[in-house]
């Protein structure tokens, strides 16, 4: 009968709906992860009672939650998007109850708690003392008798209790750690029957020990240094390395004595850190286990530490600890009662070595430092480095007794204790409270908990992901944990550290040669359109802008120049509402009229004295909305607008329950490049050298229409999508790209267009620019411009599609193992060094080189949705530089493929044919392979073995 119950499928909302959930530590992180969860993804739920302490002024309750609850940062994400809902909620259904868990009854009249009983279905125990090093009567009383406090009120209700515990009660156990009840590592301990441990002699031996204690007479601060020695040694004796694993081990026998028969679910996470991802990536409150040790090292306090670099370190989001909880919670609620036990941890199921950690936060931090204002205020001097116990014992002394000297002669010279003694005690501290969580022994599982999760519908599971493998370890750790530390966890500067108002940061000089490039014919704007299915709620969207956008510091700094230097500056004026404007039509606007809509904007230049985007609404646009986004270069290239509108977005209409895995991204100052070897850089410098030489040696292109004199004139045009599969299909057939694929049916296209003109196409080829990306997709959110141009003689001059195919193919492949991106991306930098007339006539004379612009950009692969409204195309065109008049762009999104045109009227007058001709060049590419691959003359040699 048990077995054919646990296969009952799971509802979170129908579970929990009108039930009445008791929560203790709600003043703590992970309870209140867990509280805005619960109001955020489960609205119907009946209610959630607090039990919260009084305040030392005797503050009640309701004004603690006020004050440190519902003002807490954890609910901005609610408060952005749904404010009158929180309000409501926070008014109607948050009950507050003042009391003391470690008392009977919570201290409360017995009517009241039977009350409190009688309007509970559902208890969540997440109260707790994280102290390791906390006072043994302390511990005792927070981690293991207020237990019994709780599972009384869970007996008296008849409710599940959902007690919250930790991974590391398993203590000095060794090897692999299961989902069952813990074993005392060293001294032995009586076992009931049942399963559990019988404590009561313990706790007896423990109380005499608290006791003998208190008669010595001590003061109270020598009271509690004892009482904490007391409780490490008691520890460690039974096979625990400090007092909090050791109490929080008793709880979980207490509470399975205390719910002998009734339903107990014990969740036990790892270390908990940040979220990953809701309610927004980073979050986390105060520092943690790790970050006592990363901040200890950004202020120069400490540079080396007992470790194991190969051993695994279990590191889980709070997030995901979060849904576990809760899903932990609806099973009690659902099935029979039992006692059950579930980790959420990351060992067994994506598992990360202490030296990757170690290697990636370190790397991190010397690179983009200057990102992490609030946890740096200079640049780490020194590499991290971990050692063996022995060896760091043995450095501890030898350090200690040098810096003692040193320290005793600046004393002495009357300037002081050295600072390096106070950072070998801070060094000394982290280790004795520390050093055990980073020399693990052992590997947490958590087969019933992924078990639990796939009882649950596909919906649940999306909602409440508990799955480590959600996590990459790089982006996560990088970018989501070390922005979000800098940004929830510390306080801002001291006031004498602080910089001063609009500081100001450099701007790469690529960028800053973007954004001088402007000019009356030609503005170096990326334009991009977003499509909806029906209309999109300004509210809504204005709030998810404001609340997401901003993780890229670039859309709130404007640009200052100053003697020939540009700096990214804090717009201390910034106001949304100056970015995002709705554009009322009459009727509905075709495509036609959407086009020539669009080619209005992008004539308009982005005000200077703001922050350089802008995002115009229009209603009644094919069905739905249009949002045309419009994004300088100098901010970011094509790979990084996608990854801004990945952040800005969903993955589903829920928007806010399951938001996009990408998290709070900030910008990147230096380059990984910059710590390569001095040789290699030079060696590498050479070469880029010489190809910018080769560049500028080429002869200026093939004088047709296209290479005209600019009017300044633009149009933008787009077609219907193309299926990206076919276009694959077409790819894999021939051994080609997809973007070999594009640039032939570019060539094809340019090809029939100029003969329609008259114009001989047979006796040279045309060149175009082709944008190369040069970073990697995970470094994408670190915006500017990391790209660069390759001069590319395109198959024009040869008729037959698949030999255009396979000369575009050969020519491509060799760009892409030479220097010449490099090149180019050097070229950007060193104009940005020029005067301002010296970098136009340079760029001129770059651009004269070729005809057409050719970019091609992987935006997202499926279906994404933005304040609740699904997207259904994207188009973005490409800005045209100096003397180049003609752009197209290939933008793949959701299994589809746009094509845009972005042209000089003077030089194409006729757009639309133009786009239509490449249409058909891709259907000619599309029949030309397939009979290519069926000739058995040997017409369809793969394009990798051509040339």
């Amino acid at each position: 009968m048990e077995s054919a119950i646990q296969q009952t499928a799971l509802d979170v909302q129908a579970t929990l709906a009108g039930k009445q959930v008791f929560l203790t530590g709600a003043t703590g992180f992970l309870a209140k992860v867990v509280l805005e969860k619960l109001i955020r993804a489960v609205p119907d739920i009946g209610g959630i009672t607090l039990l919260i302490r009084a305040g030392r002024d005797d503050t009640g309750a309701r004004a603690r939650f006020q004050l440190e609850i519902a003002t807490s940062s954890v609910f901005d994400k609610l408060r952005a998007e749904r404010p009158r809902f929180l309000e409501t909620f926070f008014a109607e259904k948050i009950h507050c109850i003042t009391g003391e868990i470690t008392e009977p009854a919570f201290g409360l009249p017995l009517a009241r708690f039977a009350e409190l009983a009688r309007n509970t279905d559902l208890i969540i125990n997440a109260a707790a003392s994280v102290n390791f090093r906390e006072a043994l009567d302390e511990a005792l009383a927070i981690n293991a008798h207020s237990v019994q406090n709780v599972a009384a009120l869970a007996r008296t209700a008849n409710a599940p209790l959902v007690q919250v515990s930790t991974c590391y009660v398993n203590g000095f156990n060794k090897g692999e750690m299961r989902e069952e009840m813990v074993h005392p590592a060293r001294a032995a301990i009586a076992r009931h029957r049942q399963g559990y441990y019988d404590l009561g002699g313990l706790l007896a031996h423990l109380q005499r020990r608290i006791d003998q204690a208190r008669k010595s007479g001590a003061e109270p601060a020598e009271l509690a240094r004892r009482l904490t020695a007391i409780g490490i040694e008691e520890a460690n004796y039974f096979g625990w390395n400090d007092t909090y694993t050791f109490t929080k081990w008793m709880g979980e026998q207490l509470a399975a004595e205390a719910m002998h028969g009734r339903a107990l679910s014990i969740v036990r996470p790892s270390i908990i850190e940040s979220t990953l991802q809701e309610p927004a990536a980073g979050w986390i409150e105060g520092v943690k286990v790790a970050d006592a040790i990363i901040l200890a090292y950004a202020r120069g306090k400490t540079s080396f530490f007992p470790a194991k670099p190969e051993e695994i370190v279990d590191i889980i989001p709070a997030d995901l600890v979060a849904n576990s909880i809760v899903l932990a919670g609806v099973e009690a609620l659902s099935d029979a009662p039992a006692h059950r036990i579930y980790q959420a941890c990351s060992g067994s199921g994506n598992p990360v070595r202490l030296g990757k950690v170690i290697e990636l936060i370190q790397n991190e931090s010397r690179r983009n430092w200057r990102n992490y204002e609030r946890l740096f205020f200079k640049a780490p001097r020194h590499r991290f480095r971990v050692v063996g116990r022995p060896v760091f014992l043995l450095m501890l002394r030898a350090m200690a007794a040098g810096l003692a000297l040193r320290s005793g002669l600046r004393q002495l010279l009357g300037l002081g204790e050295s600072p390096a003694l106070e950072a070998l005690r801070t060094t000394q501290t982290l280790a004795q409270t520390f050093s055990f969580y980073t020399a693990p022994q052992y590997r947490f599982h958590n087969d019933g908990l992924l078990a639990l999760s796939q009882r649950f519908s596909a919906q649940d599971e999306l909602d409440f992901p508990v799955d480590p493998r959600l996590i990459d370890w790089r982006d996560y750790l990088c970018r989501i944990h070390m922005g979000g530390l800098n940004r929830y966890a510390l306080r801002a500067r001291p006031a004498g550290q602080r910089p001063p108002p609009g500081e100001k940061h450099a701007m790469t000089r690529r960028d800053y040669a973007w954004h001088r490039m402007d000019t009356e014919k030609n503005l170096m704007v990326i334009n991009s359109i977003l499509l909806f299915e029906g209309p999109v709620d300004m509210q809504r969207l204005t709030a998810t802008i404001a609340y997401r956008l901003p993780n890229y510091p670039r859309f709130t700094q404007k640009v200052k120049r100053r003697l020939g230097l540009a700096q990214w500056v804090e717009d201390e004026h910034f106001d949304i509402h100056q970015h995002i404007r709705l554009e009322r039509t009459e009727k509905e606007v075709g495509l036609a009229e959407l086009q020539s809509r669009m080619t209005e904007l992008a004539h308009q230049p982005l005000e200077e004295d703001r922050p350089l985007w802008h995002m115009t609404v229009i209603d009644q646009a094919g069905g739905g909305h249009a949002i045309v986004f419009r994004v300088h270069h100098c901010i970011t290239d094509g790979l990084g607008l996608v990854h801004v509108l990945n952040h800005l977005t969903d993955d589903n209409g829920l928007h806010g329950k399951t938001p996009s895995l990408v998290g709070h991204p900030h910008r990147a100052l230096e380059a990984e490049g910059a710590y390569a070897p001095t040789l290699a850089r030079a060696k590498s410098s050479l070469k880029i050298a010489a190809h910018i030489g080769r560049l500028g040696m080429l002869w200026p292109d093939l004088r047709t229409r296209l290479k005209a004199p600019l009017s300044g004139r633009k149009q933008l045009v787009w077609l219907p999508p193309l299926d990206l599969r076919e276009v694959r299909i077409a790819s894999k057939r021939m051994g080609a790209t997809l973007n070999d694929i594009w640039v032939a049916a570019v060539s094809g296209a340019l090809r029939q267009y100029l003969q329609e003109r008259g114009q001989d196409a047979d006796s040279r080829a045309l060149r175009a620019a082709v944008t190369f990306n040069l970073r990697e997709k995970a470094n994408a959110f670190q915006l500017g411009n990391e790209f660069g141009l390759v001069a590319v003689d395109l198959p024009t001059d040869l008729d037959d599609p698949c030999e255009r195919l396979r000369r575009a193919s050969a020519r491509m492949t060799a760009i892409k193992r030479s220097h010449q991106p490099r090149a180019t991306m050097a070229f950007l930098s060193l104009a940005g060094c020029l005067p301002t007339a010296l970098q136009h006539f340079a760029l001129n004379l770059f651009t004269s080189k070729g005809s057409v612009v050719l970019t091609n950009i992987e935006g997202p692969g499926s279906r994404r949705y933005l304040a609740g409204s699904r997207m259904t195309d994207l188009i973005c065109w490409v800005p045209q530089a100096g003397r180049i008049g003609v752009g197209l762009a290939f933008i793949s999104y959701a299994g589809q493929i746009q094509l845009a045109l972005f042209v000089d009227t003077q030089l194409v007058p006729d757009p639309e044919r133009l786009m239509e001709l490449t249409r058909q060049a891709f259907a000619e590419l599309d029949l030309a392979t397939r009979d290519a691959v069926e000739d058995e003359e040997g017409i369809g040699t793969p394009l990798a073995s051509a040339g």
